[in-house]
């Protein structure tokens, strides 16, 4: 009588899948565009190099501090299962990994 078809979500389980997948992917969007804002930075010259690493390094910890955020929020909706695939790692993942390796290569 209880049994509740593994395909068929009750309301709350809906509610907190959009509800999830809402938070997650402006979350997503934001790390991104952080990311992307430290990926092309670049110096004005020469005598920039060492303030635009700087520059760089900062917001490369940023947006690694938000991607290992997202991923947390994403690891604690995915233990509810409100969203049940295990892809939603995968875009804050690859976003701590650009975002480390950016900051260890502020000059590239």
């Amino acid at each position: 009588m209880g049994h509740v078809d593994a395909h068929h979500r009750g309301r709350g389980d809906l509610a907190g899948a959009i509800g999830s997948a809402a938070i997650l992917l402006p979350s997503n969007l934001i790390t991104c565009y952080i990311l992307f804002v430290a990926l092309v930075s670049a110096p004005d010259g020469p005598w920039d190099e060492a303030a635009s690493a700087g520059t760089v390094q900062t917001v490369s910890l940023l947006a690694g501090a938000l991607a290992l955020a997202v991923t947390l929020l994403t690891l604690f909706v995915l233990a509810t299962q409100w969203l049940r695939s295990r892809w939603w790692l995968a875009v804050p993942g690859l976003l701590l990994a650009g975002s480390v390796i950016r900051w260890l290569f502020p000059s590239a």
